[in-house]
């Protein structure tokens, strides 16, 4: 059962039967069950999770047997007498539980959860009871009246049937039964009249009910909107009571009328609004967009101006199975990714004729995609009018994904209004006044929020004595005891960090469940602060105020925070007072830099990490004692102690360590004392003249609102990289909220579209063919006979450790293809496993299946499955015509066994020690056609620049052209060398290597990165500063 209703149900209709009410975390529960058992109690066990203690297998078997006259149950160790009253109550507060059949087959399910349909019915009884309570009331006697003239038919048929069975002989001679059947027949009609009657009268009140409907339909449509945020975030949780308490508030807040018509269209803008600046408030920022646009398409999607299919198309660039021979893209500067979208929007009806109508209009298409404002520009030929605003969005979705969110604002403006992209500012006075003494207020916390100050200040300003704890291990007796004196004495209780106390969050939970309003001061209040946590009680979450809190956004705001929690004293207490507001403003800039880096992913840094307000306070006292102590300024002393212990203790990631040392040799330096002085290329951003903190403010407040990447070293490219992160982020979100079912392109099904992809995937993976002689999985041992294992050639032996680890590969896509193929079949169970996979696939994505046993790799389903089948076409390239004279760097599964082969080799060779090896290398001018195999060490080719160019002419890194994220580099030699014989060179930048362009990885087992390759030498015209703080790096394959 579905926790909530389940739960209230059972309390209600066992309530006389001393029901008992028991957890699977509480250490009596067996004892109280078995207490249950022996005196005929009924139990009901709570919050189960899809596996049952093992312990109760006896109670949910019936397992009896007989010791004399006496039924008996072995529980555990014990043996109990066992009363046939025993009932036994399970629920589960798990939204889609998944049960196996061994428990399946012994309980009763009974799914509580509410539909659609049924809620609202349920808000449209309670809308008509709050507006015409005249009219719910006589509905309510009618449905009694009603229900009691069948009960009295059914009985009088009955009657009959009992005198009929029991007559003997002539039954016209059986003059009690005529008459009997002759006033029934009287009573009989008397009811039918008063049903028609009453019926009639049903289908008047039904009538004026139902010009109510659309109010209750906006509801029911709303609180699933709500309902559903719980997929993307666990502290997104909203209980139906909660929400039926808004749906009646909108009722008496807004203003009347009486014309019903505009009434019910003045109830639906009102609790609409209503509802989004209360599910505003605890939704973090980049989720309020979501929220806005996830209600503007459901409604669109009700009013029937788009459908299920254009929407989940929008979301994830697939529509269907793609065709065996698409058509070629009709420009060299279409990017490939558009145009496979553009092919799969063809599957739908609306975009039938989108691929031909973009090779019809290429030219205009590409001043759209030039532009700096595609979604103003006009569509080409018929376009601009056959396309409604949100098929409009979808196109551009393909073509400029970069632009996608801002348009999505102005969709969500066009249909619903201004006001639902403008979250109300957040206020702790409103917050508390929908709070009670029973409804915890939490904080939903992110990283550099510290709601602490403002609590303080708030509790001083309504005269509140204020207890805080800061939750740990053993602290939670302790937090306890403050509840239980708050609750008395009438003060506030706050208890930070709960995500930190997973085990106490039980305790808590029944702690909160005990609050009465009898009980508890008018005045207390319980105040929560967590980060998100899956472990953080439902229950408190549903029924309690919920705020999130998060840091100012933006370089700007993040340094204005700085400075206001700072006073001139700080100054003034040194000797060296200019000097030191330099360099704390140099200072405040890095520690904003730092934080506001992280948006660019990736580029910004490889692990976005969570820099605090501490760092920065223990930077300012040490740069200010640094200052006292020290005649001249310990400029590295200063470097090393922000870029190694405090912001550089919680940094993990080598290259991430040198872009942060690389930042402070820019601020942190002897230049930065001088009055010109730039900290960025554009010289907006430098430390201003000697002046006070307002002075300082006052300046700040003059620097743009939004700025641009240049002032973090990125070049303008960037800005596209985070912005296409932000929409893509945006509707995989959204896509965790779509039903999982949903059919393909060209109104498929979901069986239909998942039995083509997989029959077409199988297909292209054959067991054996001409060209795979040694079959898929290979047999090594023949492909070994071919290429044996020799001294002098490591190859052979790396090409047969690949073959291995692609095999494990092979097999398992084969064997999970085959399996979904008979699960829709329906020739065997849809266990969870492959329902996950069905998911995957139709929402275009690598299934987890795959994932868990596959090399790295965010491409999605259909480039990533063509990216597997080049990987087996490389090596059986390599099996048939011997090793290639130019490697594909990309195509290892194990790639640093490749370049340990190619080491191995070098030092047989020569006779040198191997760890005495070092690499040197040279990107070559030529083709792979006019290159011959290398002397000593390999050509590899595969990899992409990210976040730099690259000069053919002059053969070296080079800035990024506008809107060209990736270059392929052209073919390099990997030389080994001996490392003393390695010449360092200013004019060279030492560039990582990894795996996909999320560069984050694992240590794993064979002591190397999951993600990050090697570092190889390019030779640059600049500093390689420059290209650190750009974030360049190679990558082994792009995410499409």
């Amino acid at each position: 059962m579905s926790k909530g209703q389940a739960n209230r149900w059972i309390r209600n209709m066992e309530k006389e039967n001393s029901l008992e009410v028991v957890k699977l975390s509480q250490s009596d529960f067996v004892r109280r069950i078995e207490g249950c058992v022996q005196y005929g109690r009924p139990v009901l066990l709570e919050n189960v999770g899809e596996t049952i203690d093992s312990i109760l297998e006896p109670v949910l078997t019936r397992q009896t047997y007989k010791s004399g006259n006496t039924l008996m149950m072995k529980i555990g160790d014990s043996a109990v007498e066992y009363s046939p009253q025993f009932k036994f109550y399970v629920t589960t507060k798990l939204p889609s539980p998944h049960y196996t059949p061994e428990i399946s087959t012994k309980v009763v399910l009974i799914n509580f959860t509410i539909t659609p349909q049924g809620l609202e019915d349920q808000l449209l009884g309670i809308t008509v009871e709050t507006e015409r309570a005249d009219l719910e009331e006589e509905r309510q006697k009618l449905v009694v009246q009603n229900a009691g003239f069948k009960k009295q038919i059914a009985e009088i048929e009955d009657k009959i049937l009992k005198m009929l069975s029991e007559a003997g002989g002539d039954i016209l001679e059986d003059e009690e039964l005529i008459n009997t059947l002759s006033a029934s027949k009287v009573t009989s009609s008397e009811i039918m009249t008063a049903l028609e009657a009453a019926e009639r009268t049903e289908n008047t009140i039904n009538e004026a009910r139902m010009l109510y409907k659309p109010y209750a339909e906006r509801g029911s449509l709303l609180f699933f909107c709500v309902a559903d945020l719980r997929s993307i975030e666990p502290m997104y949780q909203y209980s139906l009571g909660w929400f039926v308490n808004l749906f009646v508030a909108a009722m008496h807040d807004s203003s009347s009328s009486d014309d019903i018509a505009a009434r019910v269209q003045v109830l639906i803008d009102f609790f609409t609004y209503s509802l989004y600046r209360n599910v505003c408030r605890s939704l973090f920022e980049k989720d309020k967009l979501l929220y806005s646009f996830l209600v503007c398409s459901k409604l669109m999607i009700w009013q029937q101006l788009i459908s299920t299919a254009e929407l989940k198309f929008l979301l994830s660039g697939v529509a269907g199975p793609a065709g065996a021979n698409p058509p070629p893209k009709p420009a060299e500067w279409f990017p490939d990714r558009a145009w496979t979208e553009i092919l799969q929007a063809t599957l739908l009806e609306q975009f039938k004729e989108l691929g031909k109508e973009f090779v019809l209009h290429v030219d205009d298409w590409k001043q759209i995609y030039d532009s700096a404002d595609p979604a103003r520009m006009k569509f080409p030929g018929v376009m601009h009018k056959k396309y409604s605003s949100f098929q409009k969005l979808t196109i551009l979705r393909c073509l400029r994904p970069d632009k996608i969110v801002q348009e999505v604002q102005n969709l969500v403006v066009e249909e619903m209004g201004q006001k639902f992209v403008e979250p109300p500012p957040f206020d702790l006075q409103n917050c508390f006044d929908d709070s009670s003494p029973t409804s915890p207020l939490i904080f939903v916390l992110s990283p550099g929020a510290d709601p602490n100050a403002s609590l303080i200040q708030f509790a001083d300003s309504v005269g509140i004595k204020l207890d805080m704890l800061s939750l740990g291990q053993g602290q939670g007796p302790i937090a306890e005891r403050m509840i239980e004196d708050a609750v008395d004495r009438g003060s506030w209780v706050v208890l930070q960090n709960c995500h930190l106390s997973p085990s106490w969050m039980p305790a808590l939970e029944a702690k909160v469940e005990k609050l009465s309003p009898e009980r508890c001061h008018a005045q207390f209040r319980l105040w929560l602060t967590s980060y998100p946590s899956d472990k953080f009680p439902v229950a408190i979450l549903q029924n309690g105020v919920k705020m999130t809190l998060q840091p100012p956004k933006g370089l700007r705001a993040n340094m204005l925070n700085t400075y206001f929690v700072i006073e001139d004293s700080f100054f003034e207490g040194c000797s060296k007072v200019a000097q030191l507001r330099k360099l704390h403003f140099s200072l405040a800039f890095f520690h904003a830099s730092l934080q506001e880096r992280r948006k660019f992913g990736p580029l910004g840094f490889n692990i976005p990490y969570e820099f605090t307000e501490s760092d920065l306070r223990i930077c300012q006292t040490q740069v200010k004692m640094f200052l006292e102590e020290f005649e001249q300024i310990p400029w590295a002393a200063l470097r090393y102690t922000a870029g190694e212990t405090n912001y550089g203790g919680r940094v993990t990631d080598a290259h991430d360590r040198t872009t942060v040392n690389t930042m402070l040799e820019l601020l942190y330096t002897p230049r930065v004392l001088d009055e010109d002085y730039k900290f960025s290329e554009s010289g907006i951003y430098f430390a201003p003249p000697d002046g006070t903190v307002e002075d300082h403010k006052q300046f700040l407040r003059n620097l743009p609102l939004v700025e641009a990447p240049e002032c973090f070293g990125l070049h303008e490219n960037a800005n596209i990289t985070f912005a296409t992160a932000e929409t893509y982020s945006l509707f995989d979100s959204l896509l965790l909220l779509m039903p999982k079912g949903g059919g393909g392109g060209g109104g498929k099904s979901a069986d239909s579209t998942l039995e083509t992809m997989a029959l077409e995937m199988l297909e292209r993976l054959p067991e054996r063919s001409d060209f795979y002689k040694f079959g898929l999985p290979w047999n090594v041992e023949d492909v070994q006979e071919k290429y044996p294992t020799l001294y002098t050639d490591s190859m052979n032996t790396v090409l047969t450790q690949e073959l291995l680890r692609f095999n494990v590969v092979i097999d398992n896509v084969r064997s999970s293809l085959q399996q979904l193929l008979n699960a829709v079949k329906g020739i065997v169970l849809m266990s969870s496993d492959l329902e996950r996979m069905s998911v995957s696939f139709l929402n275009g994505s690598i299934p987890s299946l795959w994932s868990s046993k596959c090399y790295p790799s965010l491409k999605p389903l259909g480039p990533f499955y063509d990216d597997f089948l080049r990987r087996l076409h490389f090596f059986q390239t390599w099996i048939n015509n011997g090793a290639p004279c130019v490697f594909w760097l990309s195509g290892f599964y194990f790639t640093q066994s490749f370049l340990t082969g190619t080491l191995q080799n070098f030092a047989r060779k020569h006779k040198k020690a191997i760890d005495t090896l070092s690499w040197s290398f040279q990107v070559m001018r030529e083709a792979e056609e006019e290159l011959d195999r290398p002397e000593d060490g390999c050509y590899i080719h595969g990899l992409f620049l990210d976040g730099a160019g690259w000069d053919p002419q002059q053969n070296h890194l080079a800035e990024q052209q506008p809107k060209i994220l990736f270059i392929p580099m052209p073919i390099v030699l990997f030389k080994p060398c001996e490392t003393k014989d390695i010449e360092k060179s200013s004019n060279e930048y030492t560039c990582p290597i990894y795996k996909t362009s999320a560069r984050r990885g694992t240590l794993s087992t064979t002591g190397h990165s999951t993600n990050f390759v090697m570092d190889i030498v390019l030779p640059s015209p600049r500093d390689a500063s420059h290209w650190i703080l750009r974030g360049v790096a190679c990558l082994c394959q792009l995410d499409f």
